[in-house]
């Protein structure tokens, strides 16, 4: 999908609330557009959801999901799903990935 103008750099109001630690209202949606794209496809409802797919092109959003570490399996599964990925093409869903993660947090 290509870019829409509506919103330009800025994360819509509606969005806003899963940025917590940043100020949303000063954040460059294309500046910052990897940490952008993980946040909504971890904590992002569907309107966020629909935003992300309208603001960012489907190869920008695959390629960040392919390469993350950020995502949860949970959301990392569904979206590979969405988009007709194999599991193996992400890295999050990797075993090798698995058995880092859980050596460095046991729980």
């Amino acid at each position: 999908m290509a870019r829409t103008k509506s919103n330009g750099k800025r994360i819509p109001q509606f969005a806003q609330r899963y940025f917590w630690d940043v100020d949303a209202r000063k954040l460059d949606a294309d500046k910052y557009a990897t940490y952008v794209i993980e946040r909504l496809l971890e904590w992002g409802n569907p309107q966020s959801a629909r935003w992300l797919l309208q603001h960012y092109s489907r190869r920008k959003i695959v390629g960040v999901l392919k390469k993350t570490h950020s995502l949860s399996r949970m959301s990392a599964n569904f979206w590979a799903v969405y988009f007709g990925l194999p599991r193996n093409e992400i890295v999050c869903l990797s075993k090798r990935y698995q058995k880092q993660h859980n050596a460095v947090w046991n729980f």
